[in-house]
């Protein structure tokens, strides 16, 4: 019999169920729904994957519902100081109490399960989800922000009956060896939360991926509202030294709109979140002004997501962690801080293909890049930073035993108006946020 004593237990119980199978079913988290009394019937969803902008469009349609009075909940990953990040109710993380007391009537169940089903019970992912949708269920909210784990068409958040929109922020190649190894392929998996009649909402996609989903949605009956062509967010000179401005036209309609984030992305970002909330409150018939959008974008933050940690020296962390993400930090790079020495501090798992990632980084005129040791998550393995560095051609790259001794040198050595940069892995860059007070 488990015995679950303290939240941390309960958290340790979660992460030692087995890791995501690659078996197109879902059985495993149905049969353990099936026993909590199905409690993904109790609430209505947002449902969002991508490739990148996952978590910061989540967080923003967040902002955005709560600032038009709607009560919500979030589900997410990964999290970056505490698990309880993951499973968000409308004033903060789930408590550690709840959590324990929901984990206590879960365990008996996914024990159980491994010994009644032939592929054992329900993994890691199914587990916490699960729970997720106890807690929502028994501390309601009117709407819930769900963030696929992976892909889309069978990811474990799928199984919810029903959902008011459907986001897909980006595809990109990520993820291959389970999502496939082109655009059209990992773009179908994606597809696979888009529901029948119901509005799916999608950013800037490549011209492949755009017609997978465009298909999909046909098919479904499904109305399309693609960045670019329904709605748009049109990017205006900076008016400030941190944050952006646009336009957006869409569903409704709003003129210089500040969000306190940094990057092109960002801006497509908030134009899919603010066409998604806009669908979201017209379905529920509460009103969304522009005072409820600024309000809701001057405060929304998102950790390690071009987040300034220090002003001096000024010192930015960034989660991202594959060639799709590295492409848009390079281009924040080149037009917001072409005119700062930038140094790269980089971090990232060995199955990455953290080479091409490194070439792109080095290429830029303006910055030196210095590739560190971290401590590697569980079973997944960090980057070997010698061998990383004879990947890098035509480009000097510095070493370090840790990202700690990196940021002094770096430090000790830097102009009044460069900038440090750590990125290359969410993991990464989470211990160094971990770390940073």
């Amino acid at each position: 019999m488990i015995e679950l004593n303290t939240a941390a237990d309960a958290i340790a119980y979660i992460h030692g169920r087995h890791k995501w199978k690659k078996t197109p079913s879902f059985d495993r988290i149905n049969a353990l729904l099936d026993r909590l009394g199905h409690p993904e019937r109790a609430s209505k969803y947002v449902h969002v994957t991508g490739t990148n902008g996952k978590g910061s469009t989540s967080k923003m349609i967040a902002q955005l519902l709560r600032a038009a009075g709607l009560t919500v909940g979030m589900f997410t990953s990964p999290f970056i100081l505490q698990f309880n990040e993951r499973v968000q109710g409308n004033d903060g993380n789930i408590p550690d109490d709840i959590l324990l007391d929901i984990m206590r009537r879960i365990a008996p169940i996914t024990e159980a399960l491994d010994e009644e089903l032939p592929q054992g019970g329900p993994t890691e992912f199914e587990t916490l989800t699960a729970m997720m949708f106890v807690y929502f269920a028994e501390h309601p909210v009117d709407v819930v922000v769900l963030e696929v784990g992976i892909g889309g068409t069978w990811d474990t958040t799928e199984v919810i009956p029903d959902k008011l929109v459907s986001v897909i922020t980006t595809v990109g190649l990520d993820h291959m060896q389970v999502l496939g190894n082109t655009l059209a392929e990992i773009a179908t998996q994606k597809s696979g939360i888009i529901a029948r009649q119901r509005p799916v909402v999608t950013g800037r996609l490549p011209e492949e991926a755009q017609q997978v989903v465009t298909n999909v949605a046909n098919a479904l009956g499904a109305p399309l509202y693609r960045l670019g062509d329904e709605f748009e967010a049109e990017m205006l000179p900076s008016q400030t030294s941190w944050g952006e401005t646009f336009d957006f036209a869409g569903v409704h309609e709003f003129k210089d709109v500040f969000v306190d984030l940094m990057g092109n992305y960002q801006i497509d970002n908030a134009g899919v979140a603010l066409e998604a909330a806009s669908l979201v409150v017209d379905e529920l018939g509460v009103p969304l002004t522009a005072e409820m959008v600024a309000k809701a974008l001057q405060t929304v933050t998102w950790p390690v997501r071009f987040e300034r940690v220090s002003e001096q020296p000024l010192t930015v962390l960034d989660g991202a962690h594959n060639q799709h993400g590295v492409d848009a930090l390079a281009e924040t790079l080149r037009t917001r801080f072409a005119d700062k020495q930038i140094h790269v501090i980089f971090g990232a798992l060995a199955d990455k293909n953290y080479s091409a990632m490194l070439h792109t980084l080095a290429d830029l005129p303006n910055v030196d890049l210095h590739v560190t040791h971290f401590q590697n998550p569980g079973a997944r393995v960090a980057l070997d930073p010698t061998e990383a560095t004879r990947q890098v051609t035509g480009h000097d790259v510095t070493v370090h035993e840790s990202w700690r001794e990196a940021y002094r040198t770096i430090a000790d050595a830097m102009g009044p108006d460069d900038m440090i940069l750590f990125t290359g892995s969410l993991y990464f860059v989470s211990e160094v946020r971990m770390g940073w007070a």
